[in-house]
C-alpha cells in the first residue's frame, strides 16, 4: 500500500457500508417507490464530450436525433456520451464505468431533479474492469448510495436499476437476478477481470455507470453492459470490485497489479485432471512460464497444477488471475502446486505487472477567442434570411459550452441580449464585452421563439493566466 493510499483511507474512507446482516431481504421491499424515493437523489446524470465519433460510432444517429448534434462532418468533430453515475461520498467522489468517459475532453454531471449542471474532474480509471471515480465541487453534503455485499448476492434475488437510458433521465428498472459471476462476456473486446451480475432488470444505452440496488436500496453492482441481440439480459460489475480499486483510483488514479508471468489454461476436464492425476480434480494447468518473471523464480513449470494461492483454494482460472492482480506487489505468498503425483508449496514474490501507469488525459482546450463569452462565434445572417430586420447567425458552437449545455444551437438567430435588440456584430460584442453573471437570450430557430440563461465563460486571457484552473463550483454551474 502506498504512502498516499494509506493516509487518504486513514483520513476518511471511501465510501459507507450497509450494515451487515445475517438475514438480508431478497424479495422486493415493501415499497418500491419509497426505495426509489430514497436512492434517486444520489444517482447522476453523465455527459461526457470526446472527440472522437465518426460515422461508425454506435451512438452518434441516437445522439443526432435526440439533441440535433453530429452531422456529415469529420470524424473529430465532438460528440457526447451519456451515461450515469452515483455518489459514494458526500464531498462529490462518483463511481460510473471507465467506458463512460473514455476519452472525454470534458465531463459534466447532472445532478438532482432539476438536473443542475456541474464541471466533472476525473480522479482516475481502470480498463482492466472498467470502473472509473469523478469528483464534482458544489452543494456539499451530496446525498450518498450505501456499498452492499454483492458476494452473498443470490441468483433469483431482486434488483433494482437506476440511469438514463437513451438519454431518458431518472428511468427505473426491476427485475431479479438471472446469473452471478458471468465471465464468458467480454463486452469492451479488452482483456479485463469480467466477474459480471447478470439482470433481467432492462439495461440500455446511458445507464452504463447508474446503481444495481439490492432489496435494502445498497449498491450490489455497477450496471454496465447490453447484450444486444438479447432481450432481458444485462450486466453489472459486482460491488466488490469497486472495493477492491477504488482506494488506488482514489489515491493515484490508477490501479497498480501483480503478476506471477505464468499462461493458465481455462478449464481442466474430468479426463485431464484424472492425466494429472490432481486429487479432487481440482486446479488451474500451467501452459506456459515467463523467463525471469515471479513464477519462473519461485520454481514453477509448464504441466504444474495450481491449487491455492495463499491459503485460498484455486478452481478457476479468473480467481487465480484476480486474486494475484489484487495482491500489492513486492508482496510473497504462498502457491499451492500438484506436480509428478505430489503436492508442493512454493513460496513466490509477486512483482508489479508491467506497463505505463495510466496518465489523466489533458485538460479541454479553451473556448477560442471569437466564441467568447459564451461558446459561440456569431455572424451576419444573408441578405434577406430574417423578417425581424436585426439580429446576428450563431455561426459555430463549442460542444462544451454552457451555451450548447443549455440547447443553443448552430444556425439559431440571436434577437436578443436581456431585452435589448442585436443589430450588428459591433453592438453585440459591446453589449457582451463588460457583461457578468447570467445573461438572457430571445433566440429565433425556424418558426421557433427561445429563451435561453447563460453565464459567462472564463475569457481566453484569464485562462491562459492560471493554466490550473480548478473545476468550477456550484456557483459557476450552468442553471
Amino acid at each position: 500500500m502506498t504512502l498516499a493510499l494509506a493516509l487518504l483511507l486513514a483520513i476518511r474512507p471511501l465510501w459507507t457500508d450497509a450494515p451487515t446482516a445475517k438475514e438480508r431481504p431478497t424479495a422486493p421491499p415493501v415499497s418500491i417507490a419509497a426505495l426509489v424515493k430514497s436512492s434517486m437523489p444520489a444517482v447522476v446524470g453523465i455527459v461526457a464530450t470526446t472527440a472522437r465519433g465518426g460515422a461508425n460510432d454506435p451512438f452518434r444517429e441516437f445522439l443526432e436525433r435526440m439533441y440535433g448534434q453530429g452531422g456529415s462532418g469529420p470524424s473529430e468533430t465532438p460528440v457526447r456520451g451519456i451515461g450515469t453515475g452515483f455518489f459514494i461520498r458526500s464531498d462529490g467522489l462518483i463511481a460510473t464505468n471507465g467506458h463512460v468517459i473514455e476519452g472525454a475532453t470534458d465531463i459534466t454531471v447532472q445532478v438532482g431533479e432539476d438536473e443542475r449542471v456541474y464541471r466533472a474532474t476525473l480522479v482516475g480509471h481502470d480498463d482492466a474492469t472498467d470502473l472509473a471515480l469523478l469528483r464534482i465541487e458544489g452543494d456539499k453534503p451530496f446525498p450518498v448510495l450505501v456499498l452492499g455485499e454483492s458476494d452473498r448476492l443470490e441468483v433469483g434475488e431482486w434488483v433494482v436499476a437506476i440511469g438514463n437510458p437513451f438519454g431518458l433521465s431518472r428511468s427505473v428498472t426491476t427485475g431479479i437476478v438471472s446469473f452471478k459471476g458471468r465471465r464468458d462476456v467480454n463486452p469492451s473486446g479488452r482483456p479485463g477481470y469480467y466477474d459480471f451480475i447478470q439482470t433481467d432488470a432492462a439495461i440500455n444505452p446511458g445507464n452504463s455507470g447508474g446503481p444495481l440496488l439490492d432489496a435494502r436500496g445498497a449498491v450490489i453492482g455497477i450496471n454496465a453492459a447490453v447484450n444486444p441481440s438479447g432481450q432481458g439480459i444485462g450486466f453489472a460489475i459486482p460491488v466488490e470490485q469497486l472495493r477492491d480499486v477504488g482506494p488506488q483510483l482514489a489515491a493515484q488514479g490508477h490501479v497498480v497489479r501483480s503478476y506471477m508471468g505464468i499462461s493458465v489454461q481455462e478449464s481442466m476436464s474430468a479426463e485431464l485432471a484424472e492425466s494429472f492425476g490432481v486429487p479432487g480434480g481440482k486446479g488451474v494447468v500451467v501452459t506456459d512460464v515467463a523467463a525471469d518473471g515471479p513464477a519462473a523464480r519461485a520454481g514453477l513449470k509448464v504441466g504444474d497444477v495450481v491449487t491455492s494461492f495463499d491459503g485460498e483454494a484455486v478452481i478457476e482460472s479468473y480467481r487465480l488471475r484476480w486474486l494475484t492482480a489484487r495482491t500489492t506487489p513486492g508482496k510473497r505468498v504462498r502457491v499451492g502446486v500438484w506436480r509428478s503425483g505430489r503436492a508442493l508449496e512454493l513460496s513466490m514474490l509477486l512483482l508489479e505487472k508491467p506497463g505505463s501507469p495510466w496518465q489523466p488525459p489533458p485538460g479541454a482546450p479553451g473556448l477560442r477567442r471569437e466564441q467568447e463569452p459564451f461558446g459561440f462565434a456569431v455572424d451576419e445572417p444573408p441578405a434577406g434570411d430574417t423578417d425581424h430586420g436585426h439580429g446576428l447567425r450563431v455561426s459555430s458552437i463549442d460542444l462544451r459550452s454552457c451555451a450548447y449545455r443549455a440547447g443553443v444551437r448552430e444556425g439559431d438567430l440571436i434577437l436578443e441580449i436581456d431585452g435589448h435588440p442585436v443589430a450588428d456584430k459591433a453592438s453585440y460584442r459591446t453589449m457582451v464585452s463588460g457583461m457578468t453573471g447570467i445573461a438572457r437570450l430571445y433566440v429565433r430557430r425556424g418558426s421557433k421563439a427561445l429563451f435561453f440563461g447563460l453565464r459567462r465563460e472564463a475569457p481566453v486571457a484569464a485562462r491562459e493566466k492560471a493554466p490550473g484552473v480548478p473545476a468550477r463550483s456550484a456557483d459557476d454551474a450552468v442553471p
